[in-house]
C-alpha cells in the first residue's frame, strides 16, 4: 500500500477525535467523515508503520445515519467533526468515545448514563473568537483548519447564533472598508442568548490604530445590543491571544446573562461555558450529585466566574471559591453580590494552593466539586483532594480522557465511582461533557 492508492473498505469504529477506522486487509486506515458500517472508495494519504491516513473518494453504501452538513466550509473548517451525522449517530459517538476512554485510561468499564441534550443543535455558541489575517491583499476572517494556521473564510457559522454572524461579517466589511485589518489579530463577540447583551472585543496590534473610532461608531450604530465594546492590545505573535491590557471603549466590561434563577457578569478574559441551554443540564447535574441539604461544607475547584459554587451555596451552608484568574475571581465575587448569596468565600490562587490552605485551615469540607480545563487536575491537587476526603466529589470535565485518568487515580485512593453522566454541550463537534459523582468508601 502506497500513497494515493485507491482501496475499498467498511466503517468499524471511531477515534476520539471522529476518524473512522477502516481496515483493509487488516491494516488500519483514519479517514475522516465516515459513519460506522459504511462501505466506501478511500485514497491513502499518508502511510505509518502500522497504520494509515486516508480520505473518501466514494462512499458505496451510506448509512442510514448520514444526513448533508448545513455548513458549505464543513470539511476545510474541521471545527465541526460530526455534521455528517444525525444525532442518534452522534449520540452515540459520544456516549461510546467516554466509555472507550475509560477503558483505555482508567481499565474501569462502568456504566455510561444516556447523554443528556437540548434542542439547540445549531446556533447555540454565546462566543466566537474570530482569526483576521490579510493574505495576497485579502482580508481572511474564519476559523484555523484543523492543524494549520490556514485560516478558512466563511459567511455563517452555524453553531454561533446569528447575532454573533451578523456582527463578524459587519467587521470584516469595515476593515475592508477602511484597510486595517493588519491591525488586528482576532475578534471576541459574546452573546448572551437570554438577556441579548452583546460583548464584542478586538485583539490589536496597537492601539489606537487606522480608523479605529470610525469602526467603533458604526458597529455600536449598527447594532443596539452591544453593552460593551474594548480593545485588547496583544504584539506578541504567539498562542496567547486575550493576553494585554483591555482598554474599555464604550459601555461597561462586562455583559450579564441568566442561568438557572441567578445572573452572572461575563468580561472579556473570564471563562463562562459556551452552552447556554446544555449549561443549565451540567451544572444541575453537578448539584444534584452534591447533595446538598443545607448542612454542607462545599469546596468550588476552578470555579470561574463563580457559576457552579453560586447554585450550591444556594443549598449549602458554606461554599469556598478558588480560581487562578484574577478577572474571572472579580467577575465571581460580583456575581454573589448580584445574586444576594453571602455564605461564599472567593480566593486567587491555584487549585492545588488553594485546597492547601483549605487543609491547613483545618475546614472540613463534605463535597468537592471540580471543574478544571482540559488537562485535568494535577497531581498536587488530586493530592490535595484525597487529604481533604470530603464525602463526595462531583467532577466536572470537558475530557474524558483525563477525566478517566484523574477518576483512576482517586478510584484508588478510597473513593468509589458512582456515576458517568455525558452532557452534549458541544452538538455537531467531537467535544463532551460529564459529571461523574465519587463518593468516599466509608460513606453509603
Amino acid at each position: 500500500m502506497e500513497k494515493n492508492e485507491i482501496l475499498k473498505g467498511v466503517a468499524e469504529g471511531y477515534t476520539e477525535e471522529g476518524l473512522s477506522v477502516v481496515k483493509v486487509d487488516g491494516f488500519v486506515f483514519f479517514v475522516p467523515g465516515l459513519i460506522i458500517g459504511e462501505e466506501a472508495e478511500i485514497a491513502v494519504t499518508k502511510m505509518k508503520k502500522n497504520y494509515g491516513f486516508a480520505r473518501v473518494i466514494q462512499i458505496t453504501k451510506p448509512s442510514e445515519h448520514r444526513i448533508k452538513p448545513a455548513c458549505s466550509v464543513y470539511r476545510l473548517c474541521g471545527g465541526c467533526q460530526l455534521q455528517h451525522m444525525d444525532e442518534a449517530s452522534q449520540r452515540f459517538f459520544k456516549e461510546d468515545k467516554v466509555r472507550n476512554c475509560f477503558r483505555q485510561n482508567a481499565g474501569m468499564d462502568p456504566q455510561i448514563q444516556s447523554i443528556l441534550h437540548t434542542d439547540e443543535k445549531m446556533h447555540y455558541r454565546n462566543k466566537v473568537q474570530i482569526p483576521v489575517q490579510v493574505n495576497d491583499h485579502k482580508v481572511e476572517m474564519g476559523f484555523y483548519q484543523s492543524h494549520t494556521n490556514k485560516v478558512i473564510d466563511y459567511e455563517e457559522c452555524y453553531v454561533q447564533s446569528a447575532l454573533s454572524n451578523q456582527i463578524s461579517a459587519f467587521l470584516k466589511q469595515e476593515f475592508i472598508k477602511h484597510g486595517n485589518a493588519k491591525h488586528i489579530r482576532h475578534v471576541l463577540i459574546k452573546h448572551a442568548h437570554k438577556t441579548d447583551e452583546v460583548m464584542v472585543c478586538l485583539v490589536v496590534r496597537k492601539y489606537p490604530f487606522f480608523h479605529a473610532e470610525e469602526i467603533m461608531k458604526e458597529l455600536l450604530e449598527a447594532f443596539k445590543q452591544i453593552q460593551s465594546y474594548s480593545v485588547i492590545i496583544n504584539n506578541k505573535e504567539n498562542n496567547v491571544i486575550l493576553d494585554g491590557p483591555e482598554k474599555l471603549l464604550y459601555g461597561k466590561p462586562y455583559i450579564e446573562e441568566e442561568l438557572l434563577g441567578s445572573r452572572f457578569r461575563i468580561s472579556a478574559k473570564s471563562f463562562y461555558q459556551i452552552n447556554p441551554y446544555a449549561t443549565e443540564l451540567l451544572y444541575q447535574t453537578a448539584i444534584d450529585y452534591a447533595q446538598l441539604t443545607g448542612k454542607e461544607t462545599v469546596i468550588d475547584l476552578y470555579c470561574g466566574t463563580g457559576t457552579i459554587g453560586i447554585l450550591a451555596a444556594k443549598k449549602a451552608k458554606k461554599v469556598y471559591g478558588i480560581e487562578i484568574v484574577e478577572d474571572a475571581i472579580i467577575n465571581a465575587r460580583k456575581n454573589a453580590e448580584i445574586n444576594n448569596i453571602t455564605n461564599i468565600d472567593f480566593v486567587c490562587t491555584d487549585a492545588s494552593k488553594g485546597a492547601q490552605s483549605i487543609i491547613r485551615s483545618k475546614i472540613k469540607p463534605d463535597v468537592i466539586i471540580v471543574d478544571p480545563p482540559r488537562k485535568g487536575c494535577s497531581k498536587d491537587t488530586i493530592d490535595a483532594m484525597l487529604q481533604i476526603s470530603p464525602d463526595r466529589i462531583v467532577y466536572v470535565s470537558c475530557d474524558p480522557a483525563t477525566l478517566a485518568r484523574d477518576v483512576k487515580i482517586l478510584s484508588g485512593n478510597g473513593y468509589v465511582l458512582q456515576k458517568v453522566q455525558p452532557v452534549d454541550m458541544f452538538p455537531q463537534t467531537v467535544a463532551v461533557e460529564n459529571v461523574c459523582l465519587l463518593n468516599r468508601k466509608s460513606v453509603k
